[in-house]
C-alpha cells in the first residue's frame, strides 16, 4: 500500500510527525524511505513504537549520501522523487508544483507534469540532484504545453523553465513523450484505501491512547459538518474538505454519517455506522455528542469548523456570537483560514457592525504568524525557503485589503516589503 503524500493535507500530518490510523496504509518495504524520512522527524516516544507497529526488529535508519554524511537533501530528495511517482491524480500534482509547502516538491510535482529534468551537479557527491521522474502518464503534449503557458503568464516560480521547456518541445517526438510516460508510471496500489484501512481497523478499546479517538471522531465531524455545508451553499475548496478529512477513513465515516443522520436520531446513526463499517468507538452516544460539540486543546481546525456549523446553522441553532468566538480560537492558534474570514466578515459587516480597525487587526496577526514562520526558517534566504512565497504572498494581500480602503501610504509599504521578497525568489 502507501500514503500519496503530495496531498497536501497528508504531507501536513506526516511532516508534523504523529503516528495515526494512516499507519495501516504504510509497507515497510515499498514506502521505506518515506518511513524512515518520518522517524527522522518524529519524536522519541512515537520512535519507540514504530518497530512493533511495522513488526520491524529494529528502527530503520535514513539513508545517507556517503560522499556527503552532512547532507540534508539526501534523505528528502530521495523520499520525495519515490514518493511523486505514488500520485495518480494530474490535479494534485498541479497544485503542488504551485503551492507545495516544501520547496523540493513543487519541483518534483513541476517535473513529473511536464517531463522537465535539471542537470546533475558537477560535483560527484550531488550529482544526484537531477530531479528527472518521468512524465506521469496519461499527460499529453498539449497538457504539457497549457501548463508551461499558464506558468508564463503567472509569473510563478518555474515560469523560466516553462519557458525553456515549451521551446524545445517541439523537438521531442511523441515516442519520447510516450517511452517517458510508459517507464516510469504510477505505483499502483494492491487494494484500495478504504479496504485497506477498515480490514485493519481495530476497535477503539485497544487504541494506545483515548486522545488517538477523540482525535479521530473530531476529524469525522469536521468532515461530516464541511460535507452539509458544501451541499447546501454549493461552495468550499476540496482542499477544506480534505483538510477536515485528514485521511480516506474519516472521509468514508464523515459519509456514512452523513447518509445515516438525516433520517434518524443521533444514537440511531451511530449505530447505521456500526453496522455499515465495523467501527466502533466505545463511547456512548451522549459522550461523542459532547465531545464532537466542545472546543478541543489539540486542534484549532476543529474549533473552524464549529464555526461553520454555528455561523450557518448545520445540526444545532445559528448563533452569530459563538461563530465569531469559535472562529477566533481558531485563528488565535494560528489557523490561517480562519483569519481571513474574521477579516471578511468584520470588513464588510456581514451579521455584525462593520469594523475596518478589527478586521485590519486580524489581517495583520496572519501577516505576524507568517513573519515568524520566515524568520524561523533556517533556509529562508536561500532558493529552498518554504516560508518566503507565503509570507510574501500575505504581504501583498494586506497591501491590496488597505489600498481598496484608500490607505495608498501603508499599502506601499508592504507592497514594498512583498517586492524585497520576490526578488529572492527571481
Amino acid at each position: 500500500m502507501g500514503i500519496k503524500i503530495y496531498r497536501r493535507e497528508n504531507w501536513d500530518r506526516w511532516e508534523s510527525g504523529p503516528y495515526t490510523l494512516l499507519d495501516f496504509l504504510l509497507d515497510p518495504e515499498k514506502d521505506r524511505w518515506l518511513l524512515q524520512y518520518m522517524l527522522s522527524h518524529c519524536s522519541d516516544s512515537q520512535r519507540s513504537r514504530v518497530p512493533k507497529r511495522f513488526n520491524l526488529d529494529q528502527v530503520p535508519e535514513p539513508p545517507v549520501n556517503v560522499d556527503d554524511p552532512g547532507d540534508e537533501m539526501y534523505a528528502p530528495y530521495i523520499m520525495l522523487r519515490e514518493q511523486v511517482m505514488r500520485e495518480d491524480d494530474w490535479w494534485v500534482l498541479k497544485a503542488a508544483a504551485l503551492e507545495a509547502p516544501n520547496a523540493m516538491m513543487r519541483r518534483f510535482a513541476f517535473c513529473r507534469l511536464t517531463g522537465y529534468s535539471w542537470p546533475g551537479d558537477e560535483c560527484d557527491a550531488y550529482s544526484y540532484r537531477t530531479w528527472d521522474c518521468g512524465l506521469k502518464s496519461v499527460v499529453s503534449r498539449e497538457d504539457i504545453e497549457d501548463f508551461c503557458r499558464e506558468l508564463i503568464a503567472s509569473k510563478g516560480q518555474f515560469a523560466v523553465e516553462a519557458a525553456e521547456w515549451l521551446e524545445k518541445l517541439p523537438t521531442l517526438s511523441d515516442d519520447v513523450l510516450a517511452e517517458w510516460s510508459a517507464g516510469k508510471t504510477e505505483r499502483k496500489y494492491d487494494s484500495e484505501p478504504d479496504e485497506v484501512l477498515r480490514k485493519n481497523l481495530r476497535p477503539a478499546k485497544n487504541l494506545t491512547a483515548r486522545e488517538d479517538l477523540e482525535d479521530k471522531l473530531l476529524a469525522i465531524f469536521d468532515a461530516y459538518i464541511f460535507r452539509k455545508y458544501q451541499r447546501h451553499h454549493f461552495n468550499g475548496s476540496g482542499v477544506v474538505l480534505r483538510e477536515a478529512a485528514q485521511d480516506s477513513l474519516t472521509y468514508y465515516l464523515a459519509g456514512r454519517f452523513e447518509k445515516a443522520r438525516p433520517h434518524a436520531s443521533f444514537e440511531a446513526a451511530l449505530e447505521e455506522i456500526k453496522r455499515s463499517s465495523g467501527w466502533d468507538p466505545g463511547l456512548t452516544p451522549e459522550q461523542i455528542d459532547r465531545l464532537v460539540w466542545s472546543v478541543s486543546p489539540r486542534s484549532r481546525q476543529h474549533s473552524y469548523f464549529l464555526w461553520m456549523a454555528c455561523w450557518f446553522g448545520i445540526d444545532v441553532d445559528e448563533d452569530e456570537d459563538k461563530a465569531i468566538k469559535l472562529l477566533a480560537d481558531a485563528a488565535g492558534r494560528g489557523h490561517l483560514r480562519a483569519y481571513d474570514e474574521l477579516v471578511r466578515i468584520y470588513a464588510t459587516g456581514n451579521s455584525v457592525h462593520r469594523n475596518f480597525k478589527e478586521a485590519l487587526r486580524w489581517q495583520e496577526k496572519k501577516v505576524g504568524v507568517l513573519r515568524k514562520a520566515y524568520e524561523a526558517d533556517e533556509w529562508r534566504d536561500t532558493r529552498y525557503s518554504e516560508t518566503r512565497r507565503p509570507y510574501a504572498r500575505v504581504l501583498r494581500e494586506t497591501g491590496d485589503f488597505l489600498k481598496d480602503a484608500g490607505y495608498d501610504k501603508r499599502a506601499k509599504q508592504y507592497y514594498r516589503q512583498a517586492e524585497q521578497l520576490e526578488e529572492k525568489d527571481s
